[in-house]
């Protein structure tokens, strides 16, 4: 194995990883004066799954096609 296949081999190696994940709901800035000054990240709940019917209705009423045109 080449030292150029060996280098392509390792840049793809973070996208195989993927993202890390998040885990503090805050971010924290150092203060000048020496203090620390917290943040909270709110997140949105997961979304809910589509439906799993093959139709789903809107619950609102269509205009019908007039066959008499």
């Amino acid at each position: 194995m080449s030292f150029a296949s060996l280098a392509a081999l390792c840049a793809l190696l973070p996208l195989a990883m993927g993202p890390l994940p998040a885990a503090d709901s805050k971010i924290t800035a150092k203060l000048c004066g020496g203090g620390l000054f917290e943040i909270p990240i709110k997140r949105k709940s997961p979304a809910d799954p589509p439906c799993s019917a093959k139709a789903c209705h809107t619950g609102s009423c269509r205009k019908r096609f007039d066959l008499a045109q």
